[in-house]
């Protein structure tokens, strides 16, 4: 586990930056933390570290955003609006977690039933004035730590 103290948006977009350019192998990263905590903007940086060209947006209302990365695939769901299994299967969500490709996944405690690939699970708290506490489990960083 590694614990991070970022003291701005543009650390939080280079944190994600750092750990999608570290990234070799298919993953699931699971992203917790309340709306405004920072999910996207270290999305925005993950999808720069894999080499995706396209701005990223929030899935909120469409629920997957699908990118092309010069490395692997990256799929970013938002499951917050998802209530159950069956319409997770009905947006063909149960499809992604079996692609080769990189899965980041908000609000997604109700899908872990279709993780098959090794998962980063990473906590985001806002501690205010673009202050974030991101804990990080399963990725090794050998770069300083707060």
């Amino acid at each position: 586990m590694a614990k991070y103290i970022l003291n701005s948006v543009d650390e939080t977009i280079k944190l994600g930056e750092r750990l999608g350019k570290s990234l070799t192998e298919p993953v699931i990263i699971k992203l917790d933390g309340e709306m405004g905590a920072g999910k996207t903007h270290f999305t925005k940086g993950l999808a720069i570290g894999l080499g995706v060209e396209e701005e990223i947006t929030s899935p909120t209302f469409s629920i997957l955003n699908i990118y092309e990365g010069n490395v692997m695939n990256f799929f970013h769901i938002d499951a917050y609006r998802i209530k159950n299994i069956e319409e997770a299967l009905d947006a063909g969500l149960a499809e992604v977690f079996r692609d080769d490709g990189v899965v980041v996944l908000e609000w997604g405690d109700i899908l872990t039933t279709f993780f098959e690939n090794k998962v980063i699970e990473i906590k985001i708290k806002y501690l205010g004035d673009n202050k974030r506490e991101m804990i990080i489990e399963g990725w090794d960083d050998d770069s300083t730590r707060d």
